[in-house]
């Protein structure tokens, strides 16, 4: 074909690698400021470079004269994994011994005659590292829950939704491969084709959902969330926290929005995890569930205290702490099994 492509001789799943390649460059100009996610930067730019050689390979744009593309689906899981590893480690720096992971990319590039076997070891590469990436995640959570009063607002549940997803999408695509020599050729075509707009669909999401991302939790690396409370003097950390529960109440201060182990420590002289255990067991939740258990009781205060009129939830949620109403909302339901209009009226009731 010549090198000035007919637009009307390609595919629909050629335009998708174009709007795919779009999305990913979008992406990075989108990103790119902000530190954290550069891993992200990473991942899209290696999808750009998947799909000009993938779009090369289907129109013949260019006389490569050898399929470079199965070889580069071996990029994604490390990529993926690099990303995620960087978002939640502020302070990890990127080193070159991390290329090591492209490593196996290299290995295939002299095997991409076997198409279908090294897509395939792309997909389960994918899987394995979508597994050791959650693990991250997992951490993340947790530290971010023990440390600080904003972790609902650092959440990152969407990422998790959509690494299943890229599993399903996995899992699938070596379906598709193994059953391909048994498919008629509209039926493959469309099968890719689909999947094609799937993982389109699932960037484009990524890339929204990380420039939304509010906030995120600094400090992950400083704490060490596998520790126990074995072994330790529990009657001390009980009368600790009872010391640390006065403190918090006198001056109000679960009302500060993104209270943090950090501020306690610095207003107690106490360290984090000396705090966090005394928490941990004295209120037997985490620092950010016993922080949201004083807001609730603080809410729960204020509309006891009004007469009929219809109170202006939002104002009372803000006051006593939460910085945003969805929050606000699961966060009262999940402590009262209602919601705060249910139980404003329940008041009026009694």
């Amino acid at each position: 074909m010549n090198p000035l492509i007919d637009v009307y001789s390609l595919r629909p799943v050629n335009v998708v690698e174009v709007v795919f390649m779009t999305l990913c460059l979008f992406g990075i100009i989108l990103l790119w400021s902000k530190p954290r996610f550069r891993g992200i930067c990473l991942l899209f730019g290696l999808e750009i470079i998947l799909m000009v050689f993938n779009f090369s390979e289907e129109t013949q744009l260019f006389s490569q004269g050898y399929l470079i593309t199965p070889a580069l689906t071996l990029t994604t899981g490390p990529a993926f994994y690099l990303f995620v590893k960087h978002l939640v480690f502020e302070d990890h720096r990127w080193a070159a011994n991390q290329l090591i992971h492209f490593v196996p990319t290299l290995i295939a590039l002299f095997f991409t005659e076997h198409t279908a076997a090294v897509i395939a070891l792309g997909s389960i590469s994918l899987l394995i590292y979508g597994v050791l990436a959650y693990r991250f995640l997992l951490r993340y959570r947790v530290a971010s829950h023990q440390s600080s009063a904003a972790a609902r607002e650092m959440r990152l549940d969407w990422l998790v939704t959509i690494m299943l997803a890229f599993a399903v999408l996995g899992v699938t695509d070596i379906v598709r491969l193994n059953l391909q020599s048994l498919m008629s050729y509209p039926l493959a075509n469309t099968w890719y084709l689909l999947h094609q707009v799937c993982v389109l669909v699932l960037f484009a999401a990524l890339a929204i959902l990380a420039v939304r991302q509010p906030i995120l939790f600094d400090g992950l690396s400083r704490y060490d969330t596998s520790d126990t409370t074995d072994n330790i003097d529990t009657q001390v950390y009980r009368s600790l926290f009872q010391s640390i529960h006065q403190t918090i109440v006198d001056q109000a201060l679960h009302r500060r929005p993104r209270l943090s182990l950090n501020d306690l420590a610095e207003l107690t002289q106490l360290n984090t995890r000396d705090i966090s255990a005394a928490v941990n067991i004295g209120a037997e939740r985490s620092f950010c569930d016993y922080i949201n258990q004083l807001r609730v009781e603080d809410v729960k205060q204020q509309l006891a205290a009004l007469d009929n009129s219809t109170p202006n939830l939002l104002n009372i949620a803000m006051q006593a702490g939460f910085n945003s109403k969805s929050s606000f909302n699961a966060v009262f339901k999940t402590v009262t099994g209602l919601t705060p209009r249910q139980f404003h009226r329940q008041l009026q009731r009694e």
